[in-house]
């Protein structure tokens, strides 16, 4: 076997083997719903391109704006949302490869 270098992304722990070419969604300086602890789900929006929907975020404040999951894409998820608050996908509080390793300890 050859070694390899990877990359992990911080926010969502993802693993890459080139850095700094991941934009993370979960970067919680975008301000975007996927980090907001406004965000109660998603909803079914506007049809937009054979015939699938775009959702929109399930907020009372992003309700009222014109944000969608596609225009949301389309800003390369940088939303800036002046009512963003960290919410419960919270990068800093668990490692998935750590719950992984434990789990895999137990449930051998």
């Amino acid at each position: 076997m050859k070694a390899i270098t990877v990359y992990e992304c911080e926010y969502c722990k993802k693993l890459f083997r080139t850095p700094h070419r991941h934009s993370c969604k979960m970067n919680p300086a975008l301000k975007n719903c996927f980090t907001c602890k406004h965000l109660m789900g998603w909803k079914d929006g506007e049809l937009y391109d054979c015939n699938q929907y775009a959702p929109y975020p399930d907020c009372e404040y992003c309700e009222q704006s014109d944000w969608d999951l596609e225009t949301i894409k389309d800003v390369n998820y940088n939303m800036q949302c002046e009512h963003w608050e960290q919410g419960k996908y919270d990068w800093k509080v668990s490692d998935t490869l750590d719950v992984f390793v434990e789990f895999c300890k137990d449930g051998d």
